[in-house]
């Protein structure tokens, strides 16, 4: 059975991971511009700049969140903070943005983990690399869909400058799958799926006797 302890320690662990990563990036970019002076100021992608506060604080909130989201598959604290997220988004899809098919693919992907074994997809090593890229999905889909939108459908649709821009988008999400991953990480780590972890260990002990 899922404990509050688990909880505690799962967002506890995602938060203090990428707050760990978070410091060494930003120390390293200030530092290698300094002793590197051809290297550029933003060269370091893995982290917003500093000037945008808003995006850091969503990247610390989207690794506790991937910290605790691997849990989703069983009744919990996460499974519920989760389904009102998700609930609330759907809501904002459909009432201010009229994006019914982004919100029927959203519902869809949220009935995905109660239908599946405790510890089964959601624990696995390749759904930890694959789901945070959804940070790196949204921002190309944004710029595709402003294009559609306001594009002369006469014009060369398929022009190699439909692809220029594709770099900064994957550049503009970079750091969300980074602290989603790193979150998600932490989480199959304390569960001893990732690494074997000595509480991993002792909480099977316990059970194991």
């Amino acid at each position: 059975m899922f404990s509050m302890s688990m909880f505690r320690e799962h967002w506890i662990g995602g938060l203090v991971a990428y707050s760990t990563f978070f410091i060494i990036s930003l120390i390293a970019t200030i530092a290698v511009p300094i002793l590197y002076a051809t290297v550029p100021q933003d060269w370091n992608p893995t982290i917003p700049p500093v000037r945008a506060p808003l995006q850091i604080i969503g990247c610390f909130a989207v690794a506790v969140l991937f910290g605790l989201w691997p849990d989703v598959d069983i009744k919990s604290k996460s499974q519920k903070i989760f389904y009102r997220v998700l609930f609330l988004l759907n809501v904002v899809l459909i009432v201010f943005f009229q994006k019914y098919l982004e919100s029927a693919l959203l519902g869809l992907f949220a009935m995905l983990p109660i239908m599946s074994k405790h510890r089964g997809w959601t624990h696995a090593k390749i759904t930890m690399i694959l789901l945070p890229g959804v940070f790196l999905l949204i921002p190309i889909y944004t710029d595709y869909a402003e294009w559609v939108s306001g594009a002369n459908l006469t014009s060369d649709f398929y022009g190699l400058r439909d692809w220029e821009d594709l770099p900064d988008a994957l550049r503009r999400g970079l750091p969300f799958y980074v602290a989603g991953f790193i979150g998600y990480a932490t989480h199959l780590h304390l569960d001893g799926i990732l690494f074997r972890s000595q509480k991993a260990q002792r909480r099977k002990a316990r059970a194991n006797p």
